[in-house]
C-alpha cells in the first residue's frame, strides 16, 4: 500500500517522468516509492503539529526532495 501511495504522490510531484513512473516497477523503484510514502507522510505530520518543529520539517523536505531526484536519475536510466 505504502508502495502504490507513493507512486501517486511521486507521479504528482513529478509530471515529466509520469509515464515512466506509471509502469510496473522493479524492485528498486518499488522501495523507493515506498521510501517516498513513509517521508511525505511524516512530513506532512511535522507540517501540522503544533509548536512546529523546523529543523524535522528541514530534513524531512530535503529527504523529499532527494528521494524526488533519486527517482528522476534512476527513470532517467530506463
Amino acid at each position: 500500500m505504502n508502495r502504490e501511495r507513493g507512486r501517486r504522490r511521486l507521479m504528482l510531484r513529478l509530471p515529466q517522468i509520469r509515464v515512466a513512473l506509471s509502469r510496473e516497477p522493479s524492485e528498486a523503484l518499488g522501495e523507493m516509492f515506498e521510501s517516498y510514502a513513509l517521508a511525505a507522510d511524516a512530513l506532512d505530520r511535522f507540517r501540522q503539529e503544533t509548536p512546529r518543529q523546523a529543523v524535522l520539517i528541514a530534513e524531512y523536505a530535503e529527504l523529499c526532495q532527494d528521494i524526488e531526484q533519486e527517482v528522476v536519475t534512476y527513470c532517467s536510466g530506463l
